[in-house]
């Protein structure tokens, strides 16, 4: 970094204590690899957020590849604010990179206030047009980032629009209530991806007297695994999350290519290798237990329920089944629901779907013919077709028939199959109260 002609080995990165810095890049286009490239020299965990409102997805072209033709992204759980989530396992560190098709203002209004802003394109900030100059833009951009932390300015388009670099060494604005100090230019090298360079930019301190809130909750809202218990985390430790179920596998891949080598005429396959996943086991083990050792970065969802013993495991839930999709995922669920219903909740958790049971498939008759769902219209021992159509021991879905306990009691005397709990979500508090048992 170079200040007043005076050389520095580092940039002075902000600092956070037990959990990754949160960085945007707003209206970042492809050049969302160099904002990621700073990132990962920091060697400091991290989320970066690209809003943008066509985003430039790295699993869609041109599918980003390292120099062995590896993919460098690997897609995860998509996050619950929205968007693709992706990581590179390859760094070592906590990593995540999420696109969101959103205008720049609108994402930044839901994300708590940043570690890092990274810019390099200030008009959607712009309020009065093209004619508006750093002063007039910056301060009320620097209001989304917490006290101590940085903006990092890219003269990507110092020449283009030279006004957007025309700035007072300190800036304080009392309309905003806050104040940016330059404390230099900094270079980095990027990365060897297609479509990156070398930066330089500014970089300003941002200072006032907001506090940062809310930074373990929105944490929680991109990783399932910090929206589970320390003991619930336990048993996935040693358990690496499954590939995006709508990429091809490594295996696949291959065979591929190896009839590519036998046959060229077809063709090398358009996407790069699949990574075998995108953590590696060391890495994730660590992570969990980094989050069993520390329990206040958790926030599970919390659940009022009932277990009752009628031959199997019957567990009555008050509350949306669409808010518990994660701990499901957990239990292994097999999620057994109508149509609508089981498209919400794929959309949301699509690992759900190897173990779900679509009652009305879209192309195909239904599982349960004249399905009656609820009321005392309701198809007769519906509990136990339900069941027989089961692909696990653990069978999830909402309630159904009258909704009292009777009914399941009835339904479930003589089952004698292989489910060993049935848990049913219920909005109603009326639904399977005390006096239907």
């Amino acid at each position: 970094m170079w200040k007043n002609d005076e050389l520095f080995s580092h940039v002075p990165m902000p600092q956070a204590e037990g959990r990754p810095l949160i960085v945007a890049h707003p209206a970042a286009d492809l050049n969302y690899l160099n904002s990621w490239s700073i990132m990962v020299e920091n060697e400091h965990p991290f989320v970066l957020f690209c809003d943008e409102y066509c985003p430039r997805y790295p699993d869609n072209l041109p599918f980003y590849r390292d120099d062995i033709d590896n993919e460098y992204f690997a897609r995860l759980a998509n996050p619950l604010t929205g968007g693709r989530a992706y990581r590179n396992p390859g760094i070592g560190f906590q990593n995540m990179l999420i696109h969101r098709q959103k205008e720049a203002v609108e994402g930044m209004q839901d994300l708590p206030l940043l570690d890092i802003l990274y810019i390099d394109w200030l008009s959607p900030f712009s309020e009065q047009g093209s004619d508006e100059t750093f002063s007039d833009i910056m301060p009320k951009l620097a209001t989304n980032v917490r006290d101590g932390g940085i903006i990092i300015l890219d003269r990507k388009h110092d020449q283009n629009i030279s006004k957007w670099f025309d700035f007072p060494e300190l800036l304080a604005s009392t309309t905003h209530g806050v104040t940016l100090e330059h404390i230099g230019r900094g270079e980095w090298l990027m990365l060897t991806l297609p479509d990156n360079r070398e930066v330089t930019a500014e970089i300003f301190k941002v200072s006032h007297s907001k506090p940062q809130t809310g930074v373990t909750e929105f944490l929680a809202s991109l990783m399932m695994e910090r929206r589970l218990t320390a003991e619930q985390l336990k048993k996935i430790k040693y358990k690496l999350p499954a590939r995006w179920p709508g990429h091809e596998d490594k295996d696949t891949w291959m065979e591929r290519y190896l009839e590519y080598l036998d046959f060229p005429e077809i063709g090398k396959p358009y996407h790069p290798c699949p990574l075998d996943n995108s953590w590696s086991l060391n890495e994730y083990s660590t992570w969990v237990q980094s989050l069993i050792d520390n329990p206040e970065q958790l926030r599970p969802i919390p659940r009022t329920a009932r277990t009752i013993k009628l031959g199997i495991d019957v567990t009555l839930i008050h509350g949306d089944i669409t808010e518990h999709l994660d701990w499901l995922m957990w239990k292994d669920a097999s999620l057994i629901l109508r149509n609508r219903l089981m498209d919400k909740c794929l959309s949301r958790c699509c690992w759900l779907q190897d173990k779900a049971v679509n009652l009305q498939p879209k192309w195909e008759s239904p599982l349960i013919p004249k399905l009656r769902w609820s009321g005392q219209e309701s198809n007769l021992h519906l509990t136990t077709s339900l069941l027989k159509l089961a692909k696990g021991p653990v069978v999830a879905t909402i309630v159904y028939g009258d909704a009292s306990v009777s009914q399941l009691k009835k339904d479930l005397l003589d089952y004698k199959g292989d489910v060993e709990e049935l848990i049913i979500f219920h909005i109603d508090e009326k639904d399977f109260i005390i006096g239907n048992e």
